[in-house]
């Protein structure tokens, strides 16, 4: 007989998209690239594969998403500088969205459904 998870563990893992559900070869099969690829991007730290107890790497579908989103930048043919260029700029926008949350944290709020009273400390 077979030990088989419950089905709502079983339905559970099928809806979770970070699941390793996935080894290499069939990863590789999905994403029509070679085994090799998906080493090239582990050895980067770009994809942490979980391990089965044999040490097989196991994808999940995030994993393969962020592979083929790789390849599809390759093969567009994205060159090192652009690359470059596309980091700094990503780098410069996440600074600027940070530069406003933080602003927007520390500004008193006093309009709203949640806003309190100056020196209230949020008791009832």
């Amino acid at each position: 007989m077979i030990d088989r998870p419950p089905a709502h563990r079983a339905a559970s893992a099928f809806d979770d998209a970070d699941y390793p559900a996935y080894t290499m070869g069939r990863a590789a099969a999905i994403l029509g690239v070679t085994p090799e690829y998906l080493r090239s991007l582990d050895a980067t730290g770009l994809l942490t594969p979980d391990r089965s107890a044999g040490g097989h790497r196991r994808y999940s579908r995030t994993e393969l998403t962020l592979a083929a989103r790789v390849r599809e930048l390759l093969d567009s043919g994205l060159t090192v500088l652009s690359a470059a260029c596309r980091i700094a700029e990503l780098e410069r926008a996440l600074a600027v969205t940070r530069s406003r949350l933080t602003e927007r944290d520390l500004t008193p709020h006093t309009d709203g459904p949640h806003s309190r009273p100056a020196g209230s400390a949020g008791t009832t």
